[in-house]
């Protein structure tokens, strides 16, 4: 793969995960917007907070390496990753759950192997594809390096529940595009070959 430049990895990345959102997912992606109730309320504002604090680490743990952004290329990351990465996610995450109604109508079952099935797959993904492709940006003697996997373990948590409970991608999109603005800004790289 070190011969294919890349962001044509990153576009055939997402060519594929938006295929199996739109094969598979369709109905969610169309669904009406879940009400905004108190614990719905509850869980965005958690997430908002959670992206906060992600953001500053991130921020403090990087480094762009002399890099210049491209304004573009953020824009490009962060909405076509934002929506492609999360169909994967929910793709493994609802994998979880089906399999677990094989065995049990436990629905927190179903949530806690679906949340396991989404971090194996998160875990897979960033170590043997993003790190691979990405330019050289952490900080190893970063005070704050230690804190990171905590917050993404609750930013992963925080899009579970929003999965869970509502079905809800949309949102998620939103959220994840939050995430990926916060890395292109930080890390700086083209999405242009």
């Amino acid at each position: 793969m070190d011969t294919i430049p890349a962001p044509l990895q990153i576009y055939a990345y997402w060519a594929i995960a938006i295929l199996i959102g739109v094969l598979f997912f369709r109905k969610d992606i169309t669904a009406p917007n879940p009400p905004f109730e108190a614990r719905r309320i509850g869980l965005l504002i958690f997430s908002v907070i959670i992206l906060a604090l992600n953001a500053y680490i991130y921020s403090n743990s990087t480094t762009d390496g002399g890099r210049v952004l491209d304004p573009w290329s953020a824009l490009i990351f962060s909405v076509g990753n934002g929506i492609a990465e999360t169909f994967m996610f929910y793709a493994m995450f609802r994998l979880g759950q089906v399999l677990t109604k094989k065995i049990t109508a436990n629905q927190w079952a179903g949530f806690a192997l679906g949340f396991l099935f989404f971090m194996i797959y998160s875990g897979l993904i960033h170590g043997l594809f993003w790190l691979n492709i990405l330019p050289e940006h952490v900080v190893q003697t970063s005070p704050f390096k230690p804190f990171f996997m905590p917050i993404q373990l609750m930013i992963a948590l925080s899009w579970a529940l929003s999965f869970f409970w509502y079905r809800d991608l949309r949102t998620v999109f939103v959220l994840h595009a939050l995430v990926d603005l916060t890395m292109i800004m930080n890390v700086k790289f083209s999405m242009f070959p």
